[in-house]
C-alpha cells in the first residue's frame, strides 16, 4: 500500500484504510473502490492524504485487536479534544480521568506484541489524535519498563496534554516541516507551548494534575518541534523520557501536515542512533512491544535483497530468519557470521517489481524487425475483428 495526498487520488484506487467523518462514524470501507463521488467527498473532509492499495495488492487480513485499535483512536480524540476545549475555558475537564484510566486498562497491560495501525488524520484532528497516539505509545512502553499504576497515569495525563499548546500556534508555521522552521517559529511555537501550560494552573491546580504530571510536563517544553541532538536529557523525568520516545515515534510513522510518514522500522532505526537524545532502555522497550516485522513480512535487505520473513527470533525482531525471494535462501540473520552483513533495512512496501517508464525514455526505443512484424499482424487481425463485428451489427440492424 502506499501514502497518496487527497489530490492525487484517482477513480479506480482501492482504500487500504476505513475513513470516518468527524463524529467517528464509518463512511467508507476499506477495500472500497473510488469514483469521482467519493474522491470529491473525501477532498472535502480535510485529509491529509489516505492509504491505497497496489493494483494487484490483496486486501490484508485486519485482527479484531488493529480493528478495536482504530475505533477507540477515534472514540478517545473526540473525548479528548472536548476536555482541552474545557480547559482554554477555564472549565473543569470532566472526563479526562476517566480517559486517563481507560487508555491505561486498555493498554497499559498489554503483554503481546502489538500490531498497532494509524488512522487516516486531517489537518483539524491532527493534534488530538497525535496526543492519543503518543499516550497510547506510552502506556504500552511504561508496562514494558514496569512502571507503578500512579506513575503510569501521571504519564498518560502529560501525554494528553503535551501538545495542548500546538492548538494556538498559527497554521503557516504548522504546515512547515521541522528542518525549514525558522528562529523565530521556534520561538513562536515554544512561547505558544508555555502560554498553554500556564492554562493549567500549577498554583491553584483545578483540574488536580499531580507534581509528577508538571514536571513531565515543564520539561518536555525543553523538547523542539525541531529535533536537538545536543538536548541534555540526562537529568530529565523518566516519563519525560518516555514521552519523548513516544511523541517522536508517532510524528514520524503518522501521516502528517508536511511530509510523508516513514515505516515503523525506519523510525525505529531512527530512535536508536540519537542514543544520546533517546533512552536506549525506552526505545528498545518500543521496538519489543510492537509487532512491526511479524511472519509473512517482505522486507528489503542490504546489498539489494528482497526476502519474506519465516520465523522471528525471540526478543530480538530485526534479526529473524529470512527466505531471499531472488534465490530461495533462507538465512538466519542472527547468526553471528551474518550480524553487520545482511540486516534488515525497511520494509517492503511495493510488491510491483515493473520498471516505470516515462514518454520522453519511450521515445529512445526503437523495435526490432521481428518485433515490428508482430506488431503489424497484431493491427490487422484487431482490424478484420473490428470489420467482423461492425458487420454483424448492420446484420442485426436490419
Amino acid at each position: 500500500m502506499k501514502f497518496y495526498k487527497p489530490e492525487e487520488l484517482r477513480a479506480g484506487m482501492r482504500l487500504a484504510k476505513q475513513i470516518y467523518n468527524k463524529q467517528g462514524v464509518l463512511l467508507y470501507e476499506r477495500g472500497l473502490v473510488l469514483n469521482d463521488q467519493i474522491i470529491a467527498s473525501v477532498q472535502k473532509f480535510g485529509l491529509l492524504g489516505v492509504l491505497i492499495l497496489e493494483p494487484a495488492e490483496p486486501l490484508p487480513p485486519i485482527s479484531a485487536e488493529e480493528q478495536e485499535f482504530e475505533q477507540l483512536q477515534t472514540a478517545y480524540m473526540f473525548r479528548l479534544r472536548d476536555s482541552l476545549i474545557a480547559i482554554s475555558k477555564g472549565q473543569p475537564a470532566e472526563d479526562l480521568s476517566a480517559l486517563v484510566s481507560d487508555i491505561v486498562r486498555r493498554f497499559g497491560s498489554i503483554n503481546h506484541p502489538v500490531t498497532f495501525s494509524q488512522t487516516i488524520r486531517s489537518s483539524e484532528d491532527y493534534n488530538y489524535k497525535h496526543a492519543v497516539c503518543t499516550a497510547i505509545f506510552s502506556a504500552i512502553i511504561a508496562h514494558r519498563l514496569s512502571l507503578p499504576a500512579s506513575a503510569m497515569s501521571d504519564l498518560i495525563t502529560a501525554a494528553l496534554l503535551a501538545d495542548f499548546g500546538y492548538l494556538y500556534v498559527p497554521r503557516e508555521i504548522m504546515s512547515k516541516h521541522e528542518d525549514d522552521l525558522t528562529s523565530i517559529d521556534l520561538l513562536s511555537i515554544e512561547q505558544y507551548r508555555a502560554k498553554a501550560l500556564q492554562l493549567l494552573k500549577k498554583d491553584t491546580n483545578p483540574f488536580g494534575l499531580s507534581e509528577s504530571t508538571f514536571t513531565t510536563l515543564t520539561e518536555f517544553l525543553q523538547v523542539s518541534r525541531k529535533e536537538d541532538p545536543k538536548l541534555v536529557t540526562a537529568s530529565f523525568h523518566l516519563n519525560t523520557k518516555i514521552l519523548m520516545v513516544a511523541d517522536k515515534y508517532d510524528r514520524m510513522t503518522a501521516m502528517s501536515l508536511n511530509y510523508q510518514p516513514v515505516t515503523s522500522v525506519q523510525a525505529l532505526r531512527h530512535l536508536q542512533k540519537q542514543e544520546m537524545l533517546y533512552d536506549v532502555s525506552i526505545v528498545n522497550a518500543l521496538s519489543t512491544a510492537l509487532s512491526i516485522l511479524p511472519v509473512g513480512q517482505c522486507v528489503e535487505l542490504s546489498a539489494n535483497r528482497r526476502a519474506m520473513i519465516v520465523s522471528q527470533t525471540p526478543g530480538d525482531q530485526f534479526h529473524p530468519q529470512v527466505l531471499d525471494l531472488a534465490t530461495n535462501t533462507l538465512y538466519d540473520l542472527s547468526s553471528p557470521k551474518l550480524r553487520g552483513v545482511i540486516e534488515v533495512k525497511d520494509l517492503m512496501t511495493t510488491m510491483d517489481q515493473r520498471y516505470n517508464f516515462d514518454e520522453k525514455s519511450l521515445r529512445h526505443f526503437v523495435p526490432d524487425m521481428p518485433l515490428q512484424a508482430t506488431t503489424r499482424r497484431i493491427r490487422l487481425r484487431l482490424e478484420k475483428a473490428r470489420k467482423r463485428d461492425a458487420a454483424k451489427r448492420a446484420r442485426t440492424a436490419r
